[in-house]
This record gives structure tokens, C-alpha cells and sequence, in this order.
């Protein structure tokens, strides 16, 4: 497993020049400060932040299963930590304003800094980001979290720069390219117990957190796995939004064979529960 390469010049130029060229992406020194300030920790507690909800066709989570039926889909972020040192997975959909993205409500508390809150943890408190993908619900809210180093596949900036304009939409462009990323290729140990793993197939650079927990290691796949139903289902069940199904396919069984407990995207169930492991 690799340890990441840092970046921080993210303008679509050096993205799109550093593919062509196979230049290497040098770590800076603010960035290795940072991670030096990460003290390593095992036995994460697992806290699933809900940020609000959107309501969408039964097709969207469940690929031509029940088209008409219309359900609530949690948008989610998760926070991981010990109590000292403090990593987040995603950082949510951007404030619900009654036009863009609609249905879509956030009721009073289910901002991101207030869910936080409830875990005695602001912002300045984060020191790093994990992003699964960069769609708009799970990347919206990177601006807030200043202090810290937010990590993100090669692949999804690559396809972030100039998406199928079929699912462009799906991309907040300018939000994206307001945050400095470490960039990853492939699996990777973000620290002793925090590693990542390839899942694409929903987009081309998803990824997957594994976290290792005193119960063994949980999985957060994104949305990879957006409902239990996709799983349970056989054959199993991807996104309605999708990139590459052969890739999908290999991801969830990849996922599978991993042997870690799964916490899907966006299924209400995960809220059922405070903390991971219960």
C-alpha cells in the first residue's frame, strides 16, 4: 500500500498538464507539518453526520429498479476519530437554498457545522478529508475546513475537469477547484488505520475508506453502495449514475471480499445509529 503525494497547485491546467506530461507531484512541507500534527491512533469511533435529505426516483440509488417510486435519500458525511485527532469522510451537499437540486430540504441542525458541534468539533478541528468522489452532495461544504489536507483519487480531479455532459451537473465545478487535494493513485494508507482502496464504477476516481475499529474494520464506500437494498439484491444493484459497470461490478465484489463491515452512502438506515461500532 502507498503512502500519498501531495499537491498544491490544482489549477485545471497542472492537472490536465501533470496527466500528459508524468510529472511527479512533490509533497509540501505546510503539508507534512500537518500530518506530522496527526497523532496515529487505532480503534476509530465511526459518527455518521446527517446533512440534510433529497428525494429522488427509487432509480437513482437502484439502478431500473422501480422507476416511479419516489424515496428520501440522507445526504451523509462521516467523522472519525478518538477523541484527540479528527478526519472527515465527505463534507456533504452545499446549503439547501429552494432552487438548485431540488427536492432537496436540510431541517434546522442538519448543517454540517452543527452536527459537528454535537460531537464537541468545529471546523478548525478537522485535519483531514477524505473524499469518496466529488460530486456536489458530498463535496459542497471543503471550503469550511481550512486546516485541513483533503485527499481524492488522480482519476476523479482527471474526470472532474471535463465530465460526460450528461452528468456534469453532478459536479459543483467551482467548488471542486476552490480546495487544494493531496492526490492518490490507487490504495493507500492515509494513516495507521485509515487506508483507501479503488471502488470505480459510480465515477471514475471513487474510493472507499477503510477504518480499522476495536469490532474490526468498517468499510465507507460512498456511493459505491448507496442503499443495504443494493447489495441484499441478487444480482447486486449499482447507482443509477454510473461510469464504467464493468469496473462497478469488480468494485463490489472487491468491497465484498473485503470482509469489512459496509456503511452505504445515502441509505437512512446508517442514521439509525449514533456511533460505529455500536
Amino acid at each position: 500500500m502507498n503512502w500519498p503525494t501531495c499537491c498544491t497547485d490544482l489549477k485545471i491546467k497542472s492537472i490536465v498538464g501533470m496527466r500528459r506530461s508524468g510529472r511527479r507531484i512533490q509533497t509540501p512541507a505546510r503539508t507534512q507539518n500537518q500530518l506530522e500534527a496527526v497523532k496515529i491512533m487505532r480503534n476509530y469511533k465511526i459518527y455518521p453526520l446527517h446533512l440534510g435529505t433529497i428525494n429522488r426516483d427509487n432509480t437513482n440509488m437502484m439502478y431500473m429498479c422501480e422507476p416511479g417510486k419516489k424515496i428520501d435519500i440522507p445526504l451523509i458525511a462521516w467523522l472519525i476519530t478518538d477523541g484527540k485527532s479528527n478526519i472527515l469522510v465527505d463534507t456533504g451537499g452545499t446549503a439547501a437554498d429552494g432552487i438548485h437540486y431540488m427536492p432537496y430540504m436540510q431541517e434546522s441542525g442538519q448543517d454540517i457545522i452543527t452536527q459537528l458541534a454535537r460531537h464537541e468539533v468545529i471546523p478548525e478541528d478537522i485535519q483531514i478529508v477524505v473524499m469518496t468522489h466529488l460530486h456536489w452532495d458530498h463535496a459542497g461544504n471543503n471550503r469550511l475546513f481550512q486546516n485541513a489536507v483533503f485527499y481524492t483519487q488522480r482519476k476523479e480531479l482527471e474526470y472532474a475537469v471535463a465530465p460526460l455532459a450528461i452528468q456534469k451537473n453532478a459536479y459543483n465545478y467551482k467548488l471542486i477547484f476552490q480546495t487544494q487535494y493531496c492526490v492518490l493513485d490507487g490504495a493507500t494508507q492515509i494513516l495507521e488505520g485509515i487506508s483507501v482502496i479503488e471502488t470505480p464504477g459510480h465515477s471514475p476516481g471513487s474510493q472507499s475508506v477503510i477504518v480499522e475499529t476495536e469490532k474490526g474494520p468498517y468499510i465507507i464506500v460512498g456511493d459505491l453502495i448507496g442503499l443495504y437494498a443494493c447489495i441484499e439484491h441478487d444480482p447486486m444493484i449499482v447507482n443509477g449514475l454510473h461510469t464504467n459497470l464493468f469496473e462497478y461490478y469488480d468494485s463490489l465484489n472487491r468491497v465484498i471480499a473485503s470482509g469489512c463491515t459496509i456503511l452505504p452512502g445515502h441509505d437512512p438506515k446508517v442514521l439509525e445509529h449514533e456511533a460505529y461500532p455500536m
